[in-house]
């Protein structure tokens, strides 16, 4: 990956181009799928690439190659110079090296252990959760999702203004979804697992659990249509809102396709809540000190106190306002740069799941969504097939399906009653807990 690289700076100080950045990605994957006690399937791929981008006169060309030798690398090279000539001229400019740039590893982003474990390991893992499947319900039909994988992912970023910096993280995954039935009834409970250590103990847990989510659907049923207040629990809200927070990029507001634009200072959440944008949070999935462009990352609020304080920008869209970058800059050696939020950090509350749903005399708790095709990011229109529970004075009653969830999120954000007290436990970039969210429609 360095070699490579530095063919690339070397091509550059040949042809006196002063602002030109490569990007070296490499990722790796060992995936293992389990049916009936036996391994079906392992998979082991890894994948390399190297972006080029040359900015020439405002201009900015971009190339990639998966193809890692000293020809393809000069080809590629030609290819970003050339490309550069085609396009209009941008406000777009290469950053200087920041003065210290902070180990990654500081981040807590890479397990050592993690590359220990082989084919052996991870099979061993899968049928733990396959044998507790098993094992806590004679209901249990079949498994037809259950697997187990393992990544690593490098990334090195070096430019001719000397930036040089590198990232490296690495994950195992599990997911299982056991089938019930009884009565007629059939359900799965779809459950994954993403972590940065392998506790084979937890295998178990997570086919427990597992059986457990689709236990309590058996049976369930629809409900009248009606206004209730919703209960998005700590996997849902973070799933659910999620769709809508690039309404906080410049870069979509600048093109009109963000509601946000034009609002900035203005009350858009319930007072008090402050959501920071958090870049060095450890061990999150988009932690970094360093962006896509070279630009030192910070954390920052995007809204505080119940009012919108700041939009996240790359080089370009902050140039197009006379500001300065935030540090929210992405790409991949494919791609070219664009604008990706790190990891948004809603506050916790003081409640558990249950005490939420006993707030209100009666409330729907969303368990799970039924993909999102309903739902605008640029809107914000929420229209949402779910599942869940219908609780009345804290009380569970009874399974719900088939029925859908309309709103719009900017509404949402103002409708905010109280928050859980805690965060999913797997490797995410969207940390919000539990939600109570005043009256939300639903038919049935």
């Amino acid at each position: 990956m360095n070699l490579a690289a530095e063919q690339v700076l070397n091509l550059a100080e040949k042809n006196n181009q002063r602002n030109v950045d490569v990007l070296v990605e490499r990722n790796e994957l060992l995936e293992v799928n389990i049916l009936d006690g036996k391994i079906e399937k392992v998979e082991q791929s890894t994948s390399l690439g190297l972006g080029i981008r040359i900015i020439d006169e405002g201009r900015t060309g971009l190339a990639s190659t998966e193809r890692f030798s000293h020809k393809s690398i000069e080809q590629a090279y030609k290819n970003a110079y050339e490309n550069s000539k085609l396009q209009d001229p941008t406000e777009v400019e290469m950053l200087e090296a920041p003065e210290d740039i902070p180990d990654s590893s500081l981040l807590e982003l890479y397990n050592l252990e993690l590359e220990k474990i082989g084919v052996d390991e991870l099979s061993e893992f899968g049928l733990s959760i396959e044998d507790a499947i098993k094992l806590k319900d004679e209901r249990v039909v079949s498994i037809p999702y259950l697997g187990v994988s393992k990544g690593c992912r490098e990334s090195l970023l070096i430019s001719t203004r000397g930036i040089s910096n590198s990232q490296k993280s690495n994950e195992v995954s599990a997911w299982c979804g056991p089938l019930l039935e009884y009565k007629g009834s059939r359900k799965s409970g779809i459950h994954f697992l993403h972590r940065r250590v392998l506790d084979q103990q937890e295998g178990k847990r997570m086919g427990i659990y597992a059986v457990e989510k689709a236990a309590e659907m058996l049976n369930a049923s629809s409900i009248s249509g009606c206004k209730l207040p919703v209960v998005l629990d700590e996997y849902m809200a973070p799933r659910l809102l999620g769709m809508f927070f690039g309404a906080f990029s410049a870069e979509s507001a600048q093109r009109g396709m963000s509601r946000l634009k034009g609002k900035l200072g203005e009350k858009i959440a319930i007072s008090g809540l402050t959501i920071r944008d958090d870049p060095h949070r450890k061990g999150a999935n988009h932690s970094c000190f360093l962006d896509a462009e070279g630009c030192l990352t910070k954390p920052i609020p995007i809204i505080e106190e119940g009012i919108f304080s700041n939009f996240l920008y790359h080089v370009e869209s902050a140039r197009k306002e006379n500001k300065c970058s935030t540090g929210h800059a992405t790409r991949s050696y494919s791609s070219g740069i664009a604008t990706r939020s790190h990891n948004l950090v809603w506050p916790k509350g003081s409640y558990s799941l249950e005490n939420l749903c006993a707030l209100t005399k009666k409330c729907l708790l969303v368990t799970q969504l039924d993909g999102h095709a309903g739902c605008n990011p640029i809107s914000g229109d929420i229209s949402i097939g779910v599942q869940g529970f219908l609780y009345e004075n804290g009380r569970r009653i009874h399974p719900v399906e088939n029925i859908t969830m309309a709103g719009n999120f900017f509404e949402i954000m103002l409708k905010i009653v109280e928050s859980g007290d805690t965060y999913q436990p797997e490797i995410s970039n969207l940390f919000i807990p539990a939600l109570l969210i005043e009256g939300l429609s639903i038919s049935g």
